[in-house]
């Protein structure tokens, strides 16, 4: 069987790629990817480069725009609009034959329905939850905030909503990704819950948290989407003599005013770091706190577990896809920062839940699949009669497997990036000092 993929992006689908060229099936990549990461995909993935092909035009305009003088939210949604209605043609032209096409949302509709013509089947793969719940759940959210906010192209949301009318199958990270879907109106014969995960080489224990404080961990941008005003707030509620947030990741230029309403007093904005240091922070915090409030699945999740750190998360996150409240971490109800600020009291007040929580954090980690795993459910979902799962199940963890270098640096749909690899931080120690800055950068 011959599978081809379509994403705009890493995302998983390089990844998931790699396990396909393993296996035997991938027949071509589309990227808009710039030719050089692609190389150094193809060198680290061993992934054949002539597998991979690139369209970086547009993207690679709409990326340089962002850092220019006079560049607004209105032009970016228009050349969106040009980057995807170029992109999508583009893999339509080029698409070669084959038995399966798996297209990233948004990039998908025309390859997909040349691909069904053809008698392939197409696979609309979607990492983050429906287009049109994202965007109303993001307005109304930047709304309470009183931050400004530019809404999706209705456009966008028009042709993301037609691929997944015109797909024979949508791949989805989490069941809360997949319940929006349905909300909206997609059948649930249509849907399939494939969640993926990280690389258990790559992350695990190499610490444990001080006995001096109580230290809480956020990995990813610090923004809107992911809950960081209502994490603000309740850590300030948050009573305790020696309380500590450190923050990993890159802050959302739009939160700056609203930190320095709210307070950040015990906060340590220690920036975005490379890679490999981000099991550092995990190993020597207490619990992370991942309070999303639109979100795929997100991947820190089951990194924290897997280096032995409690997550507390919503439901948002995917976190009921990965993880048992009260038994590896908490999951707490959106947008409720009383609820985050009592989850925060009573770790704290009861180190041995805490311990127990460390360990079947950790345990849980180890049972999870790997990203073999993930590609063989894919390839089952695209019709090889080899594989054969029960999607009705409960759904195994994809993605924990022995590749240490995975790099992965953005996240599906336009989602922010938890770490980008490719920025240092120059620091005497990984673990946040005692002291920290309270300066954002």
């Amino acid at each position: 069987m011959k599978i081809v993929q379509s994403t705009w992006v890493r995302y998983h689908h390089i990844d998931l790629a790699r396990e396909l060229h393993k296996l035997g099936y991938l027949e071509r990549i589309f990227t808009a990817l710039p030719w050089w990461k692609a190389g150094k995909e193809s060198r680290e993935q061993n992934i054949p480069r002539d597998r991979i092909s690139c369209n970086f035009l547009v993207h690679g305009i709409r990326h340089v725009g962002t850092k220019t003088p006079g560049y607004t939210s209105r032009m970016d949604g228009l050349l969106a609009v040009a980057e995807t209605k170029i992109y999508s043609r583009w893999v339509e032209r080029r698409l070669p034959e084959c038995d399966a096409y798996i297209g990233i949302s948004g990039s998908g509709l025309q390859a997909g329905r040349k691909a069904k013509a053809r008698g392939a089947k197409y696979v609309m793969d979607r990492g983050s939850t429906q287009i049109r719940h994202a965007d109303r759940t993001l307005s109304e959210e930047h709304l309470k905030w009183k931050l400004p906010w530019t809404p999706v192209h209705p456009w966008l949301i028009e042709n993301e909503e037609a691929e997944a009318e015109e797909a024979d199958v949508i791949t989805v990270p989490s069941d809360y990704v997949k319940g929006t879907f349905i909300e909206q109106g997609t059948p649930d014969h249509k849907l399939r819950v494939v969640p993926y995960g990280v690389s258990m080489t790559e992350f695990q224990s190499v610490g444990v948290p001080p006995t001096d404080k109580f230290r809480l961990l956020f990995v990813g941008q610090f923004s809107v989407r992911k809950g960081a005003p209502y994490l603000l707030e309740a850590f300030k509620r948050f009573d305790h003599p020696n309380k500590e947030l450190v923050v990993v990741g890159s802050v959302a230029s739009n939160m700056r005013d609203l930190i320095e309403s709210i307070g950040a007093d015990n906060i340590c904005f220690i920036g975005s770091v490379p890679r490999c240091e981000v099991k550092n922070y995990m190993s020597t915090s207490h619990a992370m706190v991942l309070p999303s409030i639109e979100e795929g699945l997100a991947l820190v999740q089951a990194q924290a577990m897997a280096c032995g750190c409690p997550v507390i998360a919503t439901p948002n996150t995917g976190s009921e896809t990965l993880f048992t409240n009260e038994i590896e971490g908490l999951i707490l109800t959106a947008r409720d920062s009383n609820s985050l600020c009592n989850a925060f009291k009573r770790l704290s007040d009861e180190p041995q839940l805490l311990q127990l929580m460390r360990v079947a954090a950790q345990n849980r980690a180890k049972l999870l699949g790997g990203w073999t795993e993930y590609a063989n459910k894919i390839i089952s979902i695209a019709g090889d009669n080899l594989v054969s799962y029960d999607f009705n199940s409960t759904p195994i963890v994809a993605g924990f497997s022995e590749h240490g270098n995975d790099r992965t640096s953005s996240k599906p749909n336009g989602s922010e990036d938890l770490i980008r690899p490719d920025i240092s931080v120059n620091r005497s120690t990984m673990i946040p000092p005692t002291n920290c800055s309270k300066e954002i950068n």
